[in-house]
């Protein structure tokens, strides 16, 4: 085996070579018309079309609206349940179990963040799991709404373990079935982008790498299995009900974690956010990294192109997600699309 060793990088800006500039009100609008006319509640529609749209916001691209098409296949040929009945499983004063009853993640998910939010709120601290549900999209958008409140979050996605179990001839690489995502987050002060990393966890395989650096390639190994296992096993995914091979919506067997806590029960807002911002302004002082134009810590790019784009009243996305949007568009016979100016 010859690949490249790559430890899944944070996601970070990088502006669309291609593609187009769009006004964010009218793609928000038509993108929720698009889930619409999939079969898609409102309510869902306008959740999945705002998360999406502020992704691309951030600059991730690969989890924004170029989504757009996968998502609406998925609901259209019945992959994924258009109109789940999302349920409260369990329930104490600082934590809860959802179901996505088979749906697209996003909209679970968007509700275990402001269920924890809400009771961190009230009790200092909170742990909300979702299961049985399609991609969330990235793990960060969902730790931004806490960041938003001034309050400290974590946010994981992944799977239980196998329910058909492991082969002796597979690499370890195998058993995180796929890349788990896993966002963190940390308010600053006032003027001050605020600490958040965003990040996927899965490495390929490189022999020689491996032979250089393998403390690199377990730590990604370890991290990943924890995100599967706060998410996934913790969410409750192996349950029988939850049993992959078996339910309704077979292929929707995703979990995620969702983490928040009230920092004014602890160090105190002010403090803190003093504190992070006084971190982020002396990092971004420091001289860069080989290859790199500034110093800065996660979080700070993305918050400066969102404070413009917002300004601007324009998001710039990618051929790839011009080409979904446009796609799925014209599966579920929607006209109309928010293009007002030549692609890039």
């Amino acid at each position: 085996m010859n690949l490249t060793l790559k430890l899944c990088p944070m996601h970070h800006y990088r502006a669309p070579a291609d593609g187009r500039t769009v006004p964010i009100e009218r793609l928000r609008a038509s993108v929720q018309t698009i889930f619409e006319g999939a079969g898609v509640p409102t309510d869902h529609a306008a959740t999945i079309a705002e998360l999406l749209v502020d992704t691309d916001l951030r600059g991730i691209s690969s989890h924004g609206v170029a989504q757009v098409q996968r998502y609406v296949e998925a609901f259209t040929d019945g992959t994924n349940n258009a109109k789940p009945d999302i349920r409260v499983l369990k329930e104490s004063s600082t934590t809860a179990m959802l179901t996505g009853d088979g749906g697209l993640g996003i909209v679970v998910a968007k509700q275990a963040m402001e269920m924890a939010m809400a009771k961190a709120a009230e009790h200092g601290v909170a742990v909300v799991t979702t299961v049985y549900h399609d991609h969330i999209g990235s793990a960060g958008k969902y730790v931004r709404m806490a960041l938003a409140r001034n309050m400290v979050a974590m946010c994981l996605s992944g799977r239980s373990s196998r329910p058909d179990g492991y082969s002796a001839d597979d690499n370890p690489l195998s058993s995180i079935q796929g890349s788990p995502p896993m966002a963190f987050g940390a308010p600053a002060a006032d003027g001050t982008a605020d600490y958040h990393l965003d990040f996927a966890t899965g490495a390929a395989f490189d022999e020689e790498d491996f032979s250089r650096r393998p403390e690199l390639f377990f730590r990604s190994l370890g991290i990943a299995q924890m995100a599967n296992i706060l998410s996934g096993t913790l969410g409750g995914q192996q349950l029988p009900e939850f049993d992959r091979r078996t339910t309704e919506w077979a292929p929707n067997a995703q979990s995620a974690f969702f983490l928040v806590i009230d920092i004014g029960r602890f160090a105190g807002v002010e403090s803190f956010t003093s504190d992070v911002s006084s971190l982020v302004q002396g990092v971004s002082g420091m001289a860069p990294f080989p290859g790199y134009d500034e110093a800065a810590l996660p979080g700070g790019v993305e918050a400066a192109k969102e404070k413009q784009y917002r300004a601007e009243g324009r998001v710039p996305i990618s051929a790839e997600a011009v080409a979904s949007v446009e796609a799925a568009a014209e599966s579920v016979g929607v006209a109309d699309l928010p293009w007002d100016t030549p692609r890039l």
